[in-house]
């Protein structure tokens, strides 16, 4: 049998920080779903911004709750934000509070942003950080309602996220201030910035001449190496685009009903660009292409954006997936077009997968500044 490769290898490892206590847990803070120890997990950015968010747990997915710590680099004390799924409309509920181990610590504030959520103050969110290490019963209790959010893993997380902003025996630190082991707080990153350079737009309805379109689909099949492993893979990994092969199996089976999804697309960029699209693989719920850049005078090289991309659109490669069906947890990139390539400017996921529609959150493990140029290719 084949095993699937993907870009966030989840391996469950022991973690020891510093002198800390050992932990359980996998993944790492930048990829993906980031550090997940049970119920919770961490993810940061390339700006450092850490986001820990906890969830209520898999036996209560039919109440979803979650909290939401968003930490900057050097800032005390992290932003808080819950929110639920409520049968009762939440215009309809009239008290919101917070309570810890059986403890009330009051209201909660409505957020002015979004209606579905809902504000710790600074001393909720102190309060909550209080209990991190010890086991704690969190619950948001409106009127005759209540939902918990599951302590399992918040400690864990939180001492990485601490040991990730050089927090761990300061005083800024959320859950290791009389840690020996000092370390320096770390300071924010700048975003990358991106300038996005002009493109044909999906209104300019470009096409390549007969003879140019003739001539890439006579070659493409040559300056592309379809044989490579990475896309067909071997007899035990799976490649990251199988149906760009005439001799897998899985082109085959696919070419067996008469596919058109088999076929090459070539997508101007501008008038010295262009992109060669063609479908990876097809899920039962999720897709992908495969999209390689063309230099018009150069073609014979194209450069590979990437395997796992859903569309193209007005100078922006973008990804999105579900991470399973129901559709509670997605995963999200895109590529912008800069003027000599496709830069990544963004990636996320929604967290994880606990019984919200659409997913939980913006967890962003990547982001940039794009510089927007509204006027047309030339």
């Amino acid at each position: 049998m084949k095993t699937l490769k993907t870009s966030k290898t989840l391996i469950v490892a022991t973690i020891s920080l510093l002198s800390l206590p050992a932990m359980a847990g996998y993944g790492t803070v930048s990829e993906g779903w980031g550090f997940v120890q049970d119920d919770w997990q961490v993810v940061c950015d390339n700006t450092r911004t850490c986001r820990a968010a906890g969830y209520a747990s898999e036996a209560s997915i039919d109440t979803p709750a979650s909290i939401l710590f968003t930490a900057l680099p050097k800032v005390a004390l992290p932003k808080a934000k819950i929110q639920f799924i409520s049968e009762v409309p939440l215009d309809d509920l009239k008290r919101v509070e917070l309570w810890l181990n059986n403890k009330n610590y009051g209201l909660l504030q409505p957020n002015k942003e979004d209606s579905l959520l809902y504000d710790l103050s600074a001393k909720q969110t102190q309060a909550l950080l209080d209990h991190a290490r010890v086991a704690t019963k969190i619950v948001v209790r409106a009127d005759d309602n209540q939902w918990q959010v599951s302590d399992k893993g918040m400690s864990a997380v939180l001492l990485k996220l601490d040991d990730v902003q050089g927090r761990v025996g300061t005083s800024i630190a959320l859950v290791s201030k009389s840690n020996p082991n000092r370390q320096r707080p770390k300071a924010a990153l700048p975003k990358p910035i991106i300038k996005k350079a002009l493109t044909y737009s999906a209104k300019d309805n470009k096409t390549l001449t007969p003879s140019k379109l003739a001539y890439f689909q006579k070659n493409i099949d040559k300056w592309v190496d379809i044989n490579a492993e990475q896309l067909i893979g071997s007899k035990d990994v799976m490649g990251d685009c199988e149906l760009i092969n005439p001799k897998t199996e899985t082109y085959q089976r696919m070419s067996e009903y008469g596919s058109t999804m088999l076929d090459w697309e070539f997508i101007p960029v501008d008038d010295s660009y262009t992109l060669a699209a063609h479908t990876c693989w097809l899920g039962a719920y999720n897709s992908s292409n495969g999209y390689w850049l063309i230099n018009n005078a150069k073609p014979s090289k194209p450069m590979l954006i990437t395997t796992a991309g859903n569309d193209y659109f007005d100078g922006e490669i973008s990804a999105t997936h579900k991470d399973r069906g129901i559709g509670d947890c997605w995963n999200h990139t895109a590529w912008t077009w800069n003027g000599e390539t496709f830069a990544k400017s963004e990636e996320s996921s929604t967290g994880m997968c606990r019984g919200f529609a659409g997913g939980a959150w913006n967890l962003p493990t990547y982001m940039s500044q794009v510089i927007k140029n509204d006027a047309k290719a030339q």
